[in-house]
């Protein structure tokens, strides 16, 4: 798989998603096992990630300062149709 372009996000855990959101950046809550970020590519489109309890998608890999998450973000209902796996604070768009 190719790798298109490369963005650096910034893992921040909250325990209630904010109100505002900055680009580039993931909010993670580990209490309600949910991560929230707007579009990696920038179109501004909030991306909801609920975090792995058995049932979902994602799940969220720590290591040190840095995270990953198993499991693709496919955003093929924004018009963006944007397409990334974030690993080590590495968005890489495929």
């Amino acid at each position: 798989m190719k790798t298109l372009r490369k963005v650096t996000i910034k893992p921040v855990f909250v325990e209630w998603m904010p109100d505002f959101y900055e680009q580039g950046t993931v909010y993670i809550s580990r209490e309600h096992n949910c991560s929230k970020h707007l579009c990696l590519c920038g179109c501004g489109q909030m991306t909801i990630m609920p975090l792995d309890d058995g049932t979902n998608w994602w799940r969220l890999v720590e290591n040190g300062d840095k995270v990953s998450f198993i499991g693709s973000v496919g955003n093929f209902s924004f018009e963006c149709k944007s397409h990334y796996i974030i690993t080590d604070n590495i968005a890489n768009f495929v």
